[in-house]
């Protein structure tokens, strides 16, 4: 197979490829997939998809990667779209193979990341008798896919899957973007082609990338947020995922330049320098403390691409009281939504960004005290990078991937507190790294498998931080990293607990917390079995040497960590006071 930036291997069909030369819809799908862009697909072979596989096998423009679980190919899609601004591209068998995509297709749809799905059927013949699996593997996967997708299509005929895979990738890509799911009958998918060509679109290519149409500002809203700004004495702007691809570090630098403050969602981390002086870091309550107290301070609140959602706002104490909104969505559903603001504009946030008239200035009292802020949390996070404690601290492991970490890498973090160590103490430089977090559903286990979505993207090198908690939910992933021998480190951060519900249980209930929620297992012997190198670090002197050698295909690095951390701000002010946990 050509073009894999990562050189994966030749697929297998299981039960093997169907006959050279043969003709048949599956090849007029992968020509299809061509024409908008595609060049790569995540997957598990099952015997109804077997059209689509063989048409990619005898087409050099397109490939496979295979994995061992479904989860693992729309969570990989969605990584590799994130890094790219592509649509990305996964398929699952009929019945089985579809049940696992909801996992993946929820975190792509809250995220409004595109992802097509393309999942087999049964035979046309057998619908009269699939109810409850009568017919082997049959499932409503219509009525399954429909909540979590922007729109599910059904090519019930060959002529169909031009129109029908068309409108998928349209739909994916303009106005807020998400995944779709084409749903094609074994029958269709085998079938002889359409009598006539389904991939001539002088289009496609338009829409197989993100946002494909985007809006541009109206000059009325353009001219109120300018206005809000110029009379703010203490401006700060909120970048989200919305606003966090290429070409937005230039606005960034307009607003800076104008002395407005400027803080991020997770998702929209890597969006700004946080090493600037104006710039905080992320915000809420898997952020850093600068940017929220920034942002409580902060008299205007320019809100561009971020749903602003419970994380973010710090349990929605944000707001404050007398502080002025205004957001810009390219969803009109999402202005306003939870809280009322004062000024909206439906449309693209960068455009609308480059659009504000806004003038240097030197605001000097809010540079002041941004700059008072910021000292305050970077002495506290130097102290925690340096600390010597047994079991290791995770703020002392990030402090070392931080010192190891280059600009071209791309850093990603599972759901849970492995996203705050990420958020909160990994720093974001003017030209990377890029940071991926599963934000949308944060479901465990989407770290193995977005890394493999990243690699394909592209990616020189990929480190991927996980607790023993997400680690099992792919470490089978593991067996398609040994086989493929892909450059990344994997961190496991292992205090034999679910560590956010060990602290929920200690602060809300006071009890239920002493013993380990999980028992030992040793990743690094795991990782051995497959056939990776791996180290298991205990002391903490040693992660220097540990991470900072060369990785030599994929690497897992192990780490016994202290239970009692956590990046919540929450947890450890109702431990401290002895309250409960607000947030």
């Amino acid at each position: 197979m050509g073009g894999s930036p990562v050189g994966w291997p030749t697929i297998v069909v299981r039960g093997g490829p169907l006959p050279i030369g043969l003709e048949h819809a599956g090849r007029t799908l992968v020509d299809l997939l061509c024409a908008h862009g595609v060049s790569v697909v995540f997957g598990l072979p099952g015997g109804q998809t077997n059209a689509l596989y063989d048409g990619i096998a005898h087409d050099d423009r397109i490939e496979h990667v295979d994995v061992l679980d479904e989860r693992s190919a729309a969570y990989a899609a969605d990584a590799y779209a994130r890094l790219t601004g592509r649509v990305g591209v996964c398929d699952a068998t009929v019945g089985p193979g579809a049940a696992k995509l909801p996992s993946g297709l929820a975190e792509a749809f809250n995220s409004s990341i595109p992802v097509l799905a393309i999942v087999s059927d049964l035979p046309r013949a057998t619908a009269s008798r699939q109810y409850r699996g009568a017919t082997s593997q049959a499932l409503d996967q219509e009525a399954l896919l429909r909540p979590i997708t922007k729109w599910v299509g059904v090519a019930g005929r060959p002529e169909d899957l031009g129109p029908v895979v068309r409108r998928a990738f349209r739909e994916a890509t303009s106005g807020r973007p998400g995944p779709v799911a084409v749903i094609i009958p074994q029958d269709v998918l085998d079938g002889p082609p359409p009598g006539e060509s389904q991939a001539e679109d002088p289009h496609a290519a338009g829409f197989g990338r993100f946002p494909s149409l985007p809006a541009p500002p109206d000059s009325g809203s353009v001219a109120a947020i300018s206005a809000l700004i110029a009379r703010a004495q203490r401006p700060l702007v909120v970048v989200g995922g919305g606003a966090n691809r290429a070409g937005i570090g230039a606005q960034v630098d307009r607003l800076v330049d104008a002395g407005v403050a400027v803080a991020t969602t997770l998702s929209g981390k890597g969006a700004a320098n946080e090493r600037a002086g104006m710039v905080l870091g992320v915000l809420g309550a898997l952020g850093n403390p600068a940017a929220t107290a920034a942002a409580a301070e902060a008299d205007v609140l320019i809100l561009a691409g971020t749903k602003w959602g419970s994380g973010t706002t710090a349990g929605w104490t944000l707001p404050a009281a007398g502080q002025r909104v205004a957001q810009i969505d390219i969803d009109p559903v999402e202005l306003g939504r939870d809280q009322p603001v004062d000024v909206i504009a439906c449309a693209d946030a960068i455009a609308t960004l480059a659009a504000l008239d806004v003038s240097p200035s030197e605001r000097e009292a809010w540079r002041a005290r941004i700059a008072e802020i910021k000292a305050g949390w970077l002495r506290d996070r130097a102290a925690l990078w340096s600390s010597a404690a047994v079991p290791v601290d995770p703020q002392r492991v990030m402090g070392e991937l931080s010192s190891v970490i280059a600009a071209e890498d791309v850093v990603i973090a599972d759901a849970s507190l492995s996203s705050g160590w990420v958020g909160a103490f990994i720093e974001s430089g003017e030209h990377g790294p890029r940071t991926l977090f599963p934000r949308g559903l944060a479901g465990l286990g989407w770290a193995i498998p977005a890394a493999i979505g990243a690699l394909e993207a592209g990616a020189p090198r990929v480190v991927a931080v996980m607790g023993d908690g997400a680690a099992p939910y792919a470490i089978g992933e593991l067996a398609t990293l040994a086989r493929y021998g892909v450059p990344l480190l994997l961190v496991v951060l292992n205090n034999s607990s679910y560590g956010w519900i060990r602290w929920y249980r200690r602060v809300a209930f006071g009890r239920g917390w002493e013993d380990p929620d999980l028992p030992e297992t040793r990743f690094a012997d795991v990782a051995t079995a497959y056939g990776l190198r791996a180290v298991r670090v205990e002391d903490p002197e040693a992660l220097a040497e540990v991470l900072g050698g060369p990785i030599e295909g994929c690497t897992l690095v192990e780490v016994v960590t202290s239970v009692w951390e956590t990046p919540i701000a929450a947890h450890r002010h109702a431990l401290e006071h002895n309250e409960q946990a607000d947030y």
